[in-house]
């Protein structure tokens, strides 16, 4: 003799696998979000930066058009880019094994303001005199 039990309708999702689910969910929802918002945090970075590169290689160009004659500037507004500044200071290049040389280093640095923060690029040209 057999008995036979009643069989249960597995119809339709019992409430812990909706809540296991919808963690799962979650979980994945917040990391996709996490990396977006990184993202785009890091190509706002590469943007100012590669707009700093700009400016400083814009201004060593004028430099040279103009023979390297120029005054040295502090902290000038560039029109071009709302922001940024810039300086030019130019003095004799000095090397540490050899001494003074009949030549002059450039230095010309651009600052900017980022999440409350001043950052700044420098590059640097040596000319003979």
């Amino acid at each position: 003799m057999q008995i036979s039990l009643p069989k249960m309708k597995s119809e339709g999702f019992a409430l812990l696998e909706i809540l296991i689910a919808v963690t799962i969910l979650s979980i994945v929802v917040v990391s996709l979000y996490s990396g977006v918002s990184s993202g785009s945090y890091a190509i706002a970075q590469n943007r100012n930066l590669t707009r700093a590169i700009l400016i400083a290689r814009s201004k060593l160009n004028e430099f040279k058009v103009e023979k390297f004659r120029t005054a040295d500037t502090a902290n000038e507004p560039v029109k071009e880019y709302e922001g940024y500044t810039y300086s030019r200071e130019t003095k004799r290049f000095e090397n540490e094994m050899i001494g003074s040389l009949a030549a002059q280093v450039v230095t010309i640095t651009v600052k900017w303001e980022e999440n409350f923060h001043e950052r700044t690029y420098s590059i640097q040209y040596i000319y003979q005199k």
